[in-house]
């Protein structure tokens, strides 16, 4: 079975500017299954979205379903059948809380504040210059930025509809680091979030925490991430163990 996992090209942002293409490619190595990394389009992609994989022939979208279609079809796939029922219940909420929860306040912080957004645009024009086709590439220095700013007004608009771009700055901050403190008092002292062994939703947590604390955007939450001491040390036993 042969994986290639289509994210957004390396840059800056390492090892990805996605924290669900972080999530898949950690759950990969979690599972010991290799894969080969491409550059993906999202207009090319089913849903117009990344990461998406083509596993022998078919073209999946989405890091939970390529997770799901992984599982039931390879082998080698980490399944997390050391957790009870209830164990995966709470998997599931934790899964909402990272996915839900802190991508939005992320996704905020990222297009809705002025500083942060200036440091994103760099990324985002390096992704540009990548992707797009060749033709195009001469005129990125002059519409780049403007088409940039389109983007950023949809994607505020985006932030509105869906709820966190309703709140305050302050608001914002207080919700990630209800969501922070949250994921620091679920892990405790343990290795993992459910014991000495990892399961999918260490994958979907890591990839949250490591776009928050390794990834260019400084601020309050950043500051307050990198002071949860347990949490700092569960990203960085994953990051050890896999991404070495």
């Amino acid at each position: 079975m042969v994986v290639y996992k289509y994210g957004y090209p390396p840059g800056t942002a390492t090892p990805d500017i996605s924290p669900f293409v972080v999530k898949l490619e950690t759950w990969l190595r979690m599972s010991g299954i290799p894969y080969e990394t491409r550059t993906g389009t999202r207009r090319d992609m089913p849903k117009a979205k990344l990461p998406s994989a083509r596993v022998d022939g078919q073209l999946i979208a989405d890091s939970s379903f390529i997770i799901a279609h992984l599982q039931q079809h390879d082998p080698r796939a980490l399944r997390d059948t050391h957790l009870s029922a209830l164990q995966q219940a709470q998997a599931e909420a934790i899964k909402a809380l990272a996915e839900s929860q802190l991508y939005f306040v992320g996704y905020y912080f990222r297009w809705c504040v002025a500083g942060n957004f200036d440091r994103y645009r760099p990324l985002l024009l390096d992704y540009a210059r990548r992707s797009v086709p060749a033709w195009q590439r001469p005129l990125l220095p002059l519409l780049g930025n403007v088409v940039l700013s389109m983007i950023r007004r949809q994607k505020a608009r985006q932030a509105w509809e869906q709820g966190m771009g309703r709140h305050s700055d302050e608001e914002v901050l207080a919700i990630g680091r209800s969501g922070v403190q949250a994921l620091a008092t679920l892990l405790g002292q343990q290795d993992y979030l459910f014991g000495a062994l990892p399961s999918t939703v260490d994958a979907s947590v890591y990839g949250q925490l490591h776009t928050l604390v390794r990834h260019p955007f400084p601020g309050p939450l950043q500051d307050f991430a990198l002071a949860q001491a347990n949490l700092m040390a569960y990203h960085d036993r994953i990051a050890q163990r896999y991404w070495a």
